[in-house]
């Protein structure tokens, strides 16, 4: 049974054959050579190419693949092994704004005592297109998170890092006993490289439970701090093309952090997970 649904009409999307997706309706829509499906509409896109464009998933791929962030994948896999009860052992999990699939591969595999089905999806398709052609065990969709093209009701774990949450449309989709996890960057996320740009650091904060409440109840918030030391220019300025840094400050600021060649990073992350509230 297929979780998708037609963007145009919300009926059961379904493999019509090796190469494409069809709904009641007679809706269709064709596989990429890399095996993503694109279920964005034109008139729901805000730009004609959005989400991510492919220097930023170079970047964030490049730095992801050297494992500096594995201490957070860790994280995130005990996280589900020891907080989270499913009933059945066979899950369906949902990375929602997956990027270029690297927390879906690494964070949803291999979950003691469960099978796991992973989708992905992200606004971007330069994003879905990499993670479709590289983790090819999972299925990879183009979409916004604001309007899944998924089945009520029809997913087990969402996980969510670094993306924008919709709790409503998370509320939707997620099972009655399900989950959402969500990993957003905890206050001295990065501290040493923000030193370097400006001259009063802000600790980052985070609004993700407020925004959560209106349609889930927190059970667990966990922290996860560690540092990194970067030995390398390319590494700095991989992990630097990952953050906002890069695109919204001045030349002559970003030249302190990308004229050095080491530089020991603090990583430091929310992780917090989230059920549906029970009906009165």
């Amino acid at each position: 049974m297929s979780i998708l649904t037609c963007p145009y009409c919300n009926t059961q999307l379904l493999p019509a054959n090796k190469a494409t997706y069809r709904c009641e309706n007679n809706h269709s829509f064709d596989l990429s050579k890399q095996g993503y499906l694109n279920l964005l509409p034109v008139n729901k896109k805000k730009s004609n190419d959005p989400g991510d464009n492919e220097m930023m998933i170079a970047a964030r791929r490049d730095f992801l693949e050297m494992g500096f962030y594995d201490p957070l994948i860790t994280s995130i896999k005990k996280c589900i092994n020891e907080e989270l009860s499913f009933r059945n052992k066979k899950i369906v999990a949902l990375d929602a704004g997956c990027g270029e699939g690297y927390y879906s591969e690494k964070a949803l595999n291999h979950l003691h005592g469960l099978h796991t089905t992973i989708f992905g999806t992200d606004i971007s398709k330069h994003a879905v297109k990499y993670a479709a052609n590289t983790y090819k065990k999972n299925f990879y969709f183009v979409s916004s998170i604001y309007n899944l093209p998924i089945a009520k009701k029809s997913v087990d774990l969402i996980l969510s890092v670094f993306s924008p949450i919709m709790p409503k449309e998370f509320k939707r989709v997620v099972a009655r006993n399900g989950y959402v996890i969500v990993v957003s960057p905890a206050s001295n996320h990065l501290n040493e490289m923000a030193a370097l740009i400006y001259e009063k650091v802000k600790p980052h904060t985070t609004t993700v439970a407020a925004q959560m409440s209106t349609e889930f109840e927190q059970l667990v918030n966990k922290r996860t701090t560690f540092t990194i030391d970067l030995k390398s220019a390319e590494d700095l300025l991989a992990l630097l093309k990952m953050t906002p840094y890069y695109w919204s400050t001045g030349i002559e600021r970003l030249e302190n952090i990308t004229n050095k060649n080491e530089l020991t990073v603090t990583c430091d992350f929310n992780i917090d997970i989230f059920r549906k509230k029970k009906q009165l």
